[in-house]
C-alpha cells in the first residue's frame, strides 16, 4: 500500500464519510464523465468547486465546507490548471481507508 497507515487520519475520514452530501461526492469524483456532461469534464478527471456546487443544489458555501472537509481528511486533492482549481478523488488514502475498515474493523480478509 502507498500509504501507510500511520498518515491516514481515519477518525477525520470517518467524519467526512458521516455526511451522505459528501459520500455522494466521492462517488461524483470516481467516474467525473458519467455524473458531469463530456464538455465540462476535465481531461485531467477533475471537477470544479462550481460543477459540483451547481449539482448540488446547496448554497456555494455549504459545498465549499463539505468539500474541505473531504480535502483534510486526504479524500479529495486539488491540481490548479491555469485559472482552475480541480477537485479529484485521492484513490491511495481511500484505498488505505477502505483496507484499514475491511481488515482491521470488520474484521475481512
Amino acid at each position: 500500500m502507498g500509504t501507510t497507515r500511520q498518515t491516514i487520519d481515519f477518525d477525520a475520514a470517518m467524519r467526512a464519510l458521516a455526511h451522505p452530501f459528501r459520500r455522494k461526492v466521492l462517488q461524483w469524483l470516481a467516474d467525473p464523465a458519467t455524473y458531469f456532461t463530456e464538455t465540462k469534464c476535465s481531461p485531467f478527471r477533475g471537477v470544479s468547486a462550481g460543477m459540483l456546487h451547481a449539482k448540488s443544489g446547496f448554497s456555494q458555501s455549504t459545498v465549499s465546507r463539505h468539500l474541505s472537509l473531504l480535502e483534510q481528511a486526504g479524500l479529495i486533492k486539488t491540481q490548479k490548471i491555469g485559472q482552475w482549481v480541480l477537485l479529484s478523488r485521492n484513490e491511495t488514502t481511500i484505498r488505505g481507508f477502505a483496507e484499514w475498515f475491511c481488515v482491521d474493523i470488520a474484521k475481512i480478509k
